[in-house]
C-alpha cells in the first residue's frame, strides 16, 4: 500500500515503502511563498475572462408572413454570445467596450452598432450574455463574418473573435 502524504505549508511529500516513511521532497518555506506568489499573480490575470465568442447572423430581405412590406423594418441581425469567468471569491467587472461584425474576406465591418455595457459577475460566476445588434441595410458583400468583441477588465483592454459564420439569408 503507497500512501502519499502533501503539507502544503512546507511542502512535503512522503511515501510508505512497506514499514518506513521515506521523505521524498522537502523544500524550504521561503521557496514556498514564492511559488505561492507566482501562483497568485497567475490567478489573478486571469481571475475573469471570456471563455467562448459565438455568432449567429442572418438577414431577412422578405417581410415575416402575414405582415405587409414596412420601409423602415430591421433586415440584418447578429445574435452574439458570451461566455464569461470569473474565477476569484469577489465581484469582478468587465465593460464590453465594443461589438463589430466584420467581412471574413475583406475585413470591412458592417453596418451594426454598439453601445458600451459594463457587466458585474458574482464571485465564482460562469455566465452567458447576449448581445442582439439589428440594422436597417442588411450584411454588405458575400460570404463569412465573424463578431469582434473588444473588451477591458481593470486597465486591461482585449479583443476576442468568433468563428467565421455563413449569413442566413431569407
Amino acid at each position: 500500500m503507497k500512501l502519499i502524504v502533501l503539507k502544503l505549508s512546507c511542502v512535503l511529500a512522503m511515501a510508505d515503502f512497506g514499514k518506513s516513511f521515506v521523505s521524498l521532497l522537502h523544500t524550504s518555506p521561503i521557496y514556498d511563498s514564492s511559488l505561492v506568489m507566482a501562483a497568485e499573480k497567475t490567478q489573478q490575470s486571469q481571475s475573469v475572462q471570456i471563455t467562448q465568442v459565438t455568432l449567429l447572423a442572418r438577414e431577412e430581405k422578405t417581410p415575416p408572413v402575414g405582415h405587409p412590406p414596412t420601409l423602415n423594418r430591421d433586415i440584418g441581425f447578429a445574435s452574439v454570445f458570451l461566455r464569461l469567468e470569473n474565477l476569484q471569491e469577489a465581484n469582478s467587472q468587465i465593460t464590453i467596450q465594443n461589438i463589430k461584425i466584420v467581412n471574413v474576406s475583406h475585413g470591412r465591418s458592417q453596418n451594426f452598432s454598439y453601445s458600451p455595457q459594463k457587466i458585474t459577475l458574482r464571485p465564482l460566476e460562469n455566465s452567458e450574455q447576449a448581445f442582439h445588434l439589428k440594422n436597417k441595410t442588411g450584411y454588405v458583400g458575400t460570404g463569412k463574418v465573424k463578431a469582434v468583441v473588444t473588451y477591458q477588465i481593470g486597465e486591461r483592454v482585449n479583443a476576442m473573435t468568433s468563428a467565421p459564420v455563413e449569413v442566413e439569408r431569407r
